[in-house]
């Protein structure tokens, strides 16, 4: 199974997502800001990341350019609990680089199934 960073900064999404994930056999760091993130992937290495689009200290459009570029190989998957977000410039040519985007409505067979597809 993954070993799975994910940054977002509202709490009861990362309590949620890393229980569902806990519970279907991966491994979840879960931290709540942008510098967080910089910090946990400098020490340790993961399989897959999801990054929120809104966060202190920036989110995943400036997350997504600078963890592609210093981890090439790592898959990024944007989350977004703002639907307001997904037809905009910003989001379509922000985040293109990420290997996918879910909605935090996802399920976790759909996060999961994403997890298996990335993840070699």
């Amino acid at each position: 199974m993954a070993n799975i960073l994910l940054a977002d900064d509202n709490n009861d999404y990362r309590d949620v997502f890393e229980t569902g994930m806990t519970q279907l056999g991966h491994s979840v760091r879960a931290v709540g800001s942008a510098d967080a993130a910089r910090n946990v992937l400098e020490e340790e290495a993961f399989d897959i990341v999801f990054l929120d689009v809104v966060m202190p200290g920036g989110g995943a459009v400036t997350l997504v350019h600078e963890f592609t570029k210093n981890y090439p190989d790592l898959p990024i998957v944007v989350i977004s609990g703002q639907a307001e977000l997904y037809d905009t410039p910003l989001f379509r040519e922000g985040l293109r680089m990420a290997k996918a985007v879910l909605r935090k409505t996802a399920s976790l067979r759909e996060i999961n199934d994403t997890i298996r597809y990335l993840v070699n």
